[in-house]
């Protein structure tokens, strides 16, 4: 029974003994390695997990959009009366990262450089309606125009390009138009280096 004890704690010490002798080489080999797997995987450099995940997201993000849309136009023009309007929506588009394009890297400091496109493509199933759903909205730039330019001499010019353009003080647009960007008519007469389109997002949408 002694023999067998001390046999057993002997075998004990010695198993304990390996295992450290092992835990002691195999713990710096196992960083070693997993240290050069990261240094490998990680760097954006064609070929590497990370690199192929930073080119291109497999991520959908969705935006959801409401407009109020003016459901008096006439009497606000006419009568000054107050603007009664109505919330449309949700208009959802997912957002659609697209693979960076023009990838190029310099050996020499390390960087890449690259283009990332983006635009959005519109959901009709999370959706009230489609793009071509049209709203009455103030006009931005007729409403802005009297503000910006008080001189009578100027506003009288500018009223002439708003009556040559068919423009007023509310106009239909829509949903795509209002977000994506559209020729304003009367901006477009202005004969003055301007933006003549308007858009939420625009220029950022090309779809």
């Amino acid at each position: 029974m002694g023999c067998n004890r001390n046999c057993g704690l002997i075998a004990g010490a010695v198993i304990g003994a390996v295992l450290a002798v092992f835990g002691g080489i195999l713990m710096p080999v196992g960083d070693m390695l997993i240290e050069k797997t990261i240094k490998k995987e990680v760097v954006l450099e064609e070929g590497t997990i990370a690199f192929k995940n930073w080119v291109k997201t497999g991520t959908d993000v969705y935006r959801q959009f409401w407009i109020f849309d003016v459901q008096n136009p006439d009497e606000v023009t006419v009568n000054s009366s107050k603007i009664k309007v109505k919330q449309r929506g949700p208009y959802t588009y997912r957002v659609r990262y697209l693979a960076k394009e023009n990838i190029t890297q310099d050996p020499e400091t390390h960087t890449v450089s690259f283009l990332q496109p983006n635009g959005a493509i519109f959901e009709p199933s999370l959706s009230v309606g489609t793009e071509d759903d049209t709203f009455t909205i103030l006009n931005l730039a007729v409403a802005a125009a009297p503000q910006l330019y008080p001189n009578t001499f100027m506003q009288g010019i500018l009223n002439s390009f708003i009556k040559k353009s068919k423009s007023s003080m509310f106009q239909n647009r829509t949903l795509k138009e209002l977000l994506w960007g559209y020729t304003d008519p009367f901006l477009n007469l202005v004969p003055y280096p301007i933006t003549t389109t308007i858009g939420v997002f625009y220029p950022v949408n090309g779809f």
